[in-house]
């Protein structure tokens, strides 16, 4: 102890010998709050503090010249991006920029205040309330309107919508943008990628109003499906999958009976294809018994369907042509027989 004290003291007399003196609360140095400016405000007149240089932009923008007012507000949160003032003058370029009708760099302004200044922000729904707008307007934004009135688009939208979930969850209106992200995929006819957002509404958002009106899409993106690919089994199973989670999830739907004469008609396809298996190895020579297994397959499997009789009545007269000793046996056509390369060939039997 007593040599770390004459160690103390001898470093003491050294600082003493070559003039150090203890700091004062003077010579604290404090760090200036400056940003980087914008070649835009070149010829702006410029403020020397954050305070009045909001004013002026405020001003400005007050007397409707809101290209300058924009370009002050860029100023003034760039040079003091740490001033109380820099997400007042975020928030009102966005504004002005949405005032415009420059949808697409509002909306990256409105980006910018939320990433920067989110937890100082005010009406922080408001901001998304924005965004949302703008994702709306270039969903029904018609393109080249010179030519055949235009076209639209709403593919485009998918990302900005998508944006707004990132940043509000949890917001009242997020279920209803999942859905638009949907409704854009679909009317763009990509039904794979809409049947799949209308999904992630139903899991992220089951108890929203949206989540009814998602599943009720999901069928009709599969019954254009259908229409696509006709003979496609998996779509089939797909859409009666759709169908048996819409009625379950949604018992007490004004849709219910539309949705059950839905699946009494695919039921009756899926019997009708079984059906015509049996019927295909019905007509094949010396195949009788896997025509009856074909057909008994097709009972078990929808004994409610209108086919069902006539499977019956089949497999009974294949039992019964299975009874014939194998010579007396006919298959249900004509065994089908290779024409000779004569020029009689028309007059072959078979």
């Amino acid at each position: 102890m007593l040599n770390r004290l004459l160690m103390l003291a001898v470093a003491g007399l050294v600082l003493a010998g070559t003039g150090c003196r203890t700091r004062s609360a003077s010579d604290v140095y404090v760090v200036e709050d400056r940003g980087s400016a914008t070649l835009r405000t070149v010829f702006d007149k410029k403020m020397s503090a954050p305070s009045e240089q909001w004013e002026y932009a405020c001003r400005m923008r007050d007397k409707g010249s809101l290209k300058k007012a924009d370009r002050l507000m860029l100023y003034l949160y760039r040079r003091w991006p740490n001033s109380k003032e820099a997400p007042w003058a975020a928030r009102a370029r966005a504004d002005i920029l949405f005032e415009r009708g420059e949808w697409k760099d509002a909306f990256s302004a409105y980006q910018y205040l939320i990433d920067n200044y989110s937890s100082q922000m005010r009406h922080y729904d408001s901001a998304l309330e924005r965004q949302f707008e703008i994702a709306e307007k270039i969903r029904n934004h018609r393109r080249m309107r010179w030519v055949f009135g235009g076209y639209r688009a709403p593919e485009y939208a998918i990302d900005y919508f998508e944006q707004v979930i990132r940043n509000g969850p949890q917001w009242e209106r997020a279920p209803e943008a999942q859905f638009m992200i949907g409704k854009c995929n679909q009317d763009a006819k990509d039904y794979e990628l809409a049947i799949s957002a209308y999904g992630v509404l139903g899991y992220r958002y089951p108890d929203s109003d949206y989540a009814e009106e998602a599943a009720w899409q999901q069928i009709d993106c599969l019954v254009e499906f259908r229409k696509e690919y006709p003979a496609n089994s998996e779509v089939l199973d797909r859409t009666l999958t759709a169908t048996t989670v819409y009625l379950t999830t949604f018992p007490n739907s004004e849709r219910r009976s539309e949705i059950i004469q839905m699946r009494n008609e695919l039921y009756e396809v899926k019997a009708q294809r079984a059906y015509d298996k049996g019927a295909f190895y019905a007509k094949v020579p010396k195949k009788p018994e896997a025509a009856i297994i074909c057909y008994q397959q097709m009972i078990e499997e929808y004994p409610k369907s209108k086919l069902v009789p006539e499977a019956e009545q089949r497999i009974a007269e294949l039992r019964a042509l299975m009874a014939l000793p194998i010579e007396a046996r006919r298959p249900d056509a004509p065994r089908s027989r290779p024409l000779p390369f004569t020029k009689e060939a028309q007059n072959v039997d078979g």
